[in-house]
């Protein structure tokens, strides 16, 4: 794992003295820029919520399996609410073979992007289990929230095309792919809690509770000794972060070597940001 980090910065370091060379300088255009901006997943709210309802759901019924791992679900009533949010800034470093009125270009970006997302809901469940040989049925209600951090810092290479690059403003269109090494995800958190109540039909409660805080290095290291305790591999990628980036942009000149960016679309969620660009 740690060889295949040292082999993709070093590949991404070797990228960035070339882009730079004296020699493609000459041939093209150089550009250096910084942006800032917003990250969130809030577009996709009702989306979301419907997903994270079934999801609050059967973390429910599994709480309840704690006591009696043979219950049945029989009914369910359950809402959830979803937010995100965070942030997201970065240095790139741009080339236009055809020059300063060039449209096409290549870039190579270091991002760091912090992300959070949170999970509040209730649910009401009727369910029915087995207690010495006796079935009986049961009603549930409980709440529970989650919480899920990570600031990865991650690398990507993309390619930009400039509509009418010779105008004062004018927009442009961004496509690319980046990866984060697997130690920022691992030092991501993920932060629960679970509790309610077993409503028995003798008119007995039952109050189940459940928190706390794992990373996600504690979260892979779970889920591999589940899977080797039934026999199975565990197929959580968990030593790197996929990114794909989609942005539509408006680019503004301040004078010929100075730029006003101003950018927006996907980078594995909803990003909105600004930046200054410097051509050389």
């Amino acid at each position: 794992m740690k060889k295949t980090r040292f082999l993709f910065v070093a590949s991404f370091v070797s990228a960035v003295l070339l882009l730079t060379s004296p020699t493609l300088s000459a041939q093209g255009n150089f550009e250096f820029s910084f942006h800032y901006g917003s990250w969130g997943l809030n577009l996709l709210k009702g989306v979301i919520d419907s997903a994270a309802s079934s999801v609050l759901k059967d973390q429910m019924v599994d709480s309840i399996k704690n006591e009696h791992p043979d219950v049945i679900e029989d009914r369910a009533n359950s809402s959830a609410s979803f937010d995100s949010g965070g942030h997201n800034f970065g240095f790139e470093f741009r080339w236009y073979p055809a020059g300063q009125d060039g449209s096409f270009s290549l870039g190579l970006a270091v991002e760091k992007t912090s992300m959070w997302v949170s999970i509040n809901g209730t649910a009401d469940l009727s369910v029915h289990y087995t207690d010495n040989g006796i079935v009986k049925s049961a009603g549930f209600n409980g709440q529970g929230s989650g919480e899920f951090k990570i600031a990865p810092l991650s690398f990507h290479f993309s390619f930009r095309w400039d509509i009418l690059p010779s105008a004062r403003i004018h927009p442009f269109i961004t496509f690319g792919l980046g990866i984060s090494p697997g130690s920022y995800l691992d030092d991501g958190t993920l932060t629960y809690s679970v509790q309610g109540d077993l409503h028995n039909p003798d008119g007995t409660t039952e109050h189940d509770t459940d928190s706390g805080t794992k990373t996600l290095k504690d979260v892979r290291k779970e889920a591999d000794d589940k899977a080797l305790q039934e026999g199975k591999s565990s197929d959580i990628p968990f030593w790197f972060i996929p990114f794909v980036q989609l942005n539509i942009g408006l680019k503004a000149k301040i004078t010929d070597n100075i730029h006003v960016i101003i950018d927006g679309g996907i980078l594995d969620g909803f990003i909105l940001r600004a930046g200054i660009a410097v051509r050389i």
